[in-house]
């Protein structure tokens, strides 16, 4: 069993590595279509709510009558993008067998949290607003 720590530091690193990948993405094309800032802010707003959307769906537990949830993210194995993340510093030298990580679903809610964030500081911190 991997310890408390470790699931918790690839649960930090995914959901940082997921939201900025996202936000940078979303960033870069709304700024193509929309060709300003504030179209870009609004291209990550939207791509938060809808991973929101999504995450939250995911972390509701199945209901009574049925075996498996309606919205879930979960597979048996393990993504190419998450074997590399198993590579970066904080976790490079100790492995968590996949069975024992973190929920995928509730990786994803928390990456739509860092992913409105960004959204956040864009409009409060750097002053992109309409």
């Amino acid at each position: 069993m991997a310890s408390k720590r470790l699931l918790l530091a690839e649960f930090v690193v995914w959901v940082v590595a997921v939201g900025g990948a996202v936000s940078a993405g979303a960033l870069v094309v709304g700024y193509v279509v929309g060709g300003t800032l504030v179209a870009a802010k609004y291209a990550v707003f939207l791509v938060g709510v809808a991973l929101f959307g999504v995450g939250s769906l995911g972390i509701q537990p199945a209901p009574s009558y049925k075996e498996q949830k309606r919205v879930t993210l979960e597979s048996d194995r393990q993504t190419r993008f998450e074997a590399r993340l198993q590579r970066v510093p904080p976790l490079r030298n100790e492995r968590i067998p996949f069975d024992q990580r973190i929920d995928r679903n509730a990786k994803i809610f928390a990456a739509s949290l860092v992913v409105l964030g960004v959204s956040l500081v864009m409009e409060f911190g750097l002053g992109i607003r309409p």
